[in-house]
């Protein structure tokens, strides 16, 4: 007897616990409004309007979801998780590919002028204040491992991902003086750490 696979509703369980606390938080504070505020989508809002289907896509990404064709079986089951988003259910598959079939440039345009208005409203950069103190900046240089199948993929700077005290090794100062006669004098064997500081000659905007 061949095996039966059915698509059961869960009301009451789901399969993405922190997922659906990001989105009772999100859902609530009504957080991604700005995102999707001057988009004008010409598509039909028969069931879903516009801002829900946009939404199902990110849950869905964020599910882990690697093409549209599994949202139906990957979430519209999940009935907890949508209740989670402040919805119902999902909207199906076919009408999220028609939403995205139907944006164009300008749509697009639109769409990163609400990204930008949310990250100026959530930014810590835009709030900082210049001229009491100076904005410093903790950068990660180290790649992160990246399959050879993904697109456009290319080697980085470096091979392989160093240690954060091999790191710090390599910005100590290497040895000022080395011995070449007997009158030369031997340099400090102590390496300074080093000082990341800003020039004075710089100005804050």
């Amino acid at each position: 007897m061949p095996a039966t696979i059915r698509l059961v509703p869960m009301p009451e369980e789901t399969s993405f616990t922190p997922l659906g606390v990001l989105g009772y938080c999100l859902s609530r504070s009504d957080f991604l409004a700005p995102v999707w505020s001057e988009l004008t989508l010409p598509v039909k809002q028969v069931e879903y309007p516009v801002k829900a289907k946009l939404l199902d896509i990110i849950v869905s990404i964020l599910a882990g979801c690697r093409a549209i064709s599994q949202v139906n079986s990957r979430l519209r089951p999940d009935l907890a998780l949508a209740q989670a988003w402040g919805r119902e259910s999902f909207a199906e598959q076919s009408t999220l590919s028609r939403t995205l079939d139907a944006f164009g440039e300008v749509h697009l345009a639109q769409l990163r002028q609400g990204n930008e208005a949310l990250f100026r409203r959530e930014s810590g950069v835009f709030g900082h204040d210049f001229g009491q103190e100076w904005l410093w900046l903790d950068i990660d240089l180290t790649p992160l491992p990246i399959s050879k199948h993904a697109e456009a993929s290319t080697k980085g700077k470096f091979a392989k991902k160093t240690a954060t005290v091999d790191n710090w090794l390599a910005c100590r100062p290497p040895s000022t003086m080395r011995p070449c006669s007997l009158k030369s004098i031997q340099a400090n064997k102590t390496a300074v750490p080093p000082i990341f500081r800003c020039s004075r000659r710089w100005k804050t905007f």
